[in-house]
């Protein structure tokens, strides 16, 4: 077996950090600096990493994309963009035999342990649905907040919402659609630089004769006016409606935009009242759930909606907020958590396509709490392998499970590598431990292993691997038949 190498890791940063921040951040504040402090919060170095070109652990055929650029952006053979961590680490696409895509080093994704989920952290054997309730479901929560998404504010905002009523489509597709427009008490934080607000619209059926389910689909919207988001509103109203459903189009961007650069305002600035935020406070992700939940409690007043009927669905980084959502939202019956990748469905520990460590640059790092920085780089000074993120006390079984008895739908491609659907798949399987103690099943495979367009949708876990890439269109069909399913079981 190859051993690997790990370059000088000695307390040299690779980037130079500022050694103190300002204890107001500034009204400029960018993502570099928000990414920098909280790394000087939690007195955490970046290693000095060799040149790519010349790093003992560089994949084996894999070269830069651009000739000239050894710095730049790198693939393998097969096309496939492989980066490297701040922290040092490759992307590795060589599975097991057991995979989707066995490869010939198969030793490269590491030897991750394998931990049962209905055991407590001090041993104790987790034996029937009271134990889950009371003990192991509230740890698992506990270590998702303390390591990914950070803990919600003991007091948050009042949101009063105004709505406008309008009406359209035709035949079988006409609908009332109701415009929601959150205001959100900003009195507590008036000088909040960016005042946040929940931004959705509703569609219905215009013919329905009561209440109807309801799908809250997370989608950021381009601005107020584009014609982007009439678009995006009507192909997930062609899917829902067709069934006699709802729709609910949830705009995250008005609430917390997708920015590191605004964790000092909009809603998480305003909760801490334009101070940079903590370790353990929440991230992007967090907030966006806070706004799925305040979505919740207007829907459940409208009364062309269902309460005991809804669903949430989200692709990719809103893959990974639907999984957190039926974490912290109990009122939510089904979900369709698509392509989410790392932080979501897919097994963290298993170092394969995404990892925990890709999600530390200044692009991505504000969807969790700033603790995730802790479980970055290697276990033991001097390897690569194993990671840090091994000793983390959750990983996607547990966040799936925390879901449980209730329904999530969990979808990768075959093209999707990144996000890595064997993992998300292994995720699943890992989690119906904690469905079947609850009295229902899980994940239920037939197949030696998931099949690609063949959706597994009799347990309350439903998979489906598709051929195609990071996208969620192949599977809207199977989750509608997913939910109705469940819709249609007694609550």
């Amino acid at each position: 077996m190859k051993k690997f190498l790990l370059p000088c890791l000695a307390l040299v940063v690779g980037r130079t950090l500022a050694a103190t921040f300002p204890a107001v951040p500034p009204a400029d504040v960018t993502r570099t600096q928000d990414h920098d402090q909280m790394l000087s919060q939690l007195s955490i170095v970046m290693p000095a990493l060799p040149a790519k070109q010349d790093d003992p652990n560089r994949p084996p055929r894999t070269h830069p994309m651009k000739p000239g650029h050894p710095e730049g952006v790198w693939s393998d053979d097969a096309g496939r963009i492989v980066t490297r961590s701040s922290f040092g680490l490759w992307n590795n696409y060589d599975d097991t035999p057991a995979g989707f895509f066995p490869g010939p080093e198969a030793w490269r994704i590491g030897q991750y342990t394998r931990r049962d989920l209905l055991t407590l952290h001090d041993g104790t054997p987790v034996k029937d649905a009271d134990g889950w309730w009371k003990c192991r479901r509230p740890e698992l929560l506990r270590d998702a907040q303390d390591s990914l998404w950070g803990h919600m504010p003991a007091a948050t905002p009042r949101v009063a919402f105004s709505v406008q009523t309008s009406a359209g489509g035709t035949g079988e597709l006409a609908f009332r659609q109701k415009t929601f427009d959150g205001e959100i008490d900003v009195s507590a934080y008036p000088e909040v630089r960016h005042k946040p607000r929940i931004t959705a619209f509703l569609r219905t059926p215009a013919a329905a004769k009561g209440p109807v389910p309801v799908v809250i689909v997370i989608n950021p919207f381009s601005s107020a006016a584009d014609t982007r988001n009439a678009a995006t509103l009507d192909r997930y109203w062609a899917l829902l409606g067709a069934r006699g459903w709802g729709v609910c189009l949830y705009d995250i961007s008005t609430l917390q935009p997708d920015d590191g650069q605004f964790l000092t305002s909009y809603l998480i600035g305003l909760c801490n009242r334009g101070a940079w935020r903590k370790p353990g406070d929440w991230g992007t992700i967090g907030a966006w759930v806070w706004g799925i939940s305040r979505l919740v409690d207007q829907l459940e007043k409208d009364p062309d909606v269902d309460p005991a009927r809804l669903g949430v669905a989200g692709h990719s980084r809103y893959g990974k907020t639907t999984v957190a959502a039926m974490a912290l939202e109990p009122r939510l019956r089904v979900a369709f958590a698509s392509c989410s990748g790392s932080m979501g469905a897919k097994l963290n520990r298993r170092h394969w396509g995404q990892d925990v460590e890709n999600s530390a640059y200044e692009r991505e790092y504000h969807w969790m709490a700033g603790n995730f920085f802790k479980w970055m780089g290697p276990l033991k000074e001097g390897r690569y392998l194993p990671r840090r993120v091994e000793r983390m006390p959750i990983d996607a079984d547990g966040l799936i499970a925390l879901a449980a008895p209730r329904a999530l739908f969990i979808t990768g491609g075959t093209d999707d590598t990144w996000a890595d659907p064997y993992g998300e798949y292994l995720g699943a399987a890992a989690a119906s431990p904690a469905y079947e103690l609850l009295g229902v099943k899980g994940l239920v495979m037939p197949d030696p292993k998931p099949m690609a367009d063949r959706s597994y949708l009799s347990g309350r876990l439903g998979y489906r691997f598709h051929t195609g890439g990071h996208t969620d269109e192949p599977d809207w069909p199977a989750f509608l038949d997913f939910a109705q399913r469940i819709f249609a079981e007694h609550p």
